[in-house]
Parts: C-alpha cells; sequence; structure tokens
C-alpha cells in the first residue's frame, strides 16, 4: 500500500481502475516525527487508495 512517508517529491501515482494521477509536490517526515497521529510502527501513515486499490508509482 502506498504510504506518504514512502512518496517522494517528483514522483506520480496512478489509480490501477480508473487513471487518475497525483504528483507529490512536497514530501513528508511523517516517518521521523511524532506529527502524524495515525502513525505507529505496525501502521503506515496515510494509506492512499483509488477506486479501492493502492496506488502505483508510474515515474
Amino acid at each position: 500500500m502506498v504510504g506518504c512517508e514512502n512518496m517522494k517529491k517528483g514522483e506520480v501515482y496512478k489509480c490501477q481502475s480508473c487513471g487518475f494521477e497525483i504528483e507529490v509536490k512536497e514530501a513528508c517526515d511523517c516517518g521521523t516525527n511524532g506529527d502524524c497521529e495515525t502513525h505507529d510502527k505496525n501502521h503506515e501513515c496515510c494509506e492512499f487508495t483509488c477506486c479501492g486499490k493502492p496506488l502505483v508509482k508510474v515515474k
């Protein structure tokens, strides 16, 4: 599953079903700070899906 802590500036992610695309304009630091309320060692922060499927990296 794609989580924001793994997304890097300039990368593009696409929906596997409808073709929706997003480009990362600014990377986060959820993996290194305590600001993300849902982040813990067993759960990725901010998991992204579209049409019920995980987004995939295309660029």
